[in-house]
């Protein structure tokens, strides 16, 4: 991992950024492109950037109330992945949260994710919950995961 963090920077999202978003998300299966713009007009939401290079790797999308912080989208590089850079991304994100004195954030997560399960258990997120049948699609309906982290379980290093 200490590679991959040697050529990364952690920014928000910019207005001259969204030609790269079109490429990050490409064949993504969260929220779409569109409605995660949408949604960053509001001043409640924020967005984070993965730069490696002159590419945009990742984006972590949140909406933040008060003390309060829900994950809405969490992407890497499908060709990137594996490489410790969601680790970057996901710590660096929580950082500026904390630093904004965001204390809780809470996202929901398929069941059969278990890749994006271990991302957030490795910073400190805890199940909390379940909803049973959450997403339904082309196939059958999947229960989303719960999850919350806690700024002040030390679980993301400053």
């Amino acid at each position: 991992m200490a590679e991959a963090a040697l050529d990364t920077i952690i920014s928000p999202l910019l207005p001259g950024d969204q030609p790269q978003l079109v490429d990050l998300y490409a064949g993504a299966t969260g929220p779409s492109l569109e409605f995660l713009i949408t949604l960053k007009q509001q001043p409640t939401t924020c967005c984070w950037l993965l730069r490696q290079e002159t590419s945009v790797v990742g984006a972590s999308w949140f909406t933040c109330v008060k003390e309060e912080a829900e994950l809405i989208d969490f992407v890497i590089s499908p060709s990137r992945r594996q490489q410790g850079l969601g680790l970057i991304l996901l710590q660096g994100s929580l950082q500026r949260l904390r630093a904004d004195s965001v204390a809780r954030c809470h996202l929901e997560v398929r069941h059969s994710n278990f890749a994006a399960i271990g991302l957030y258990h490795k910073v400190g997120f805890v199940i909390v919950g379940q909803r049973p049948n959450y997403y339904r699609g082309q196939e059958e309906a999947e229960d989303a995961i719960l999850m919350r982290w806690q700024a002040n379980d030390g679980s993301v290093p400053p």
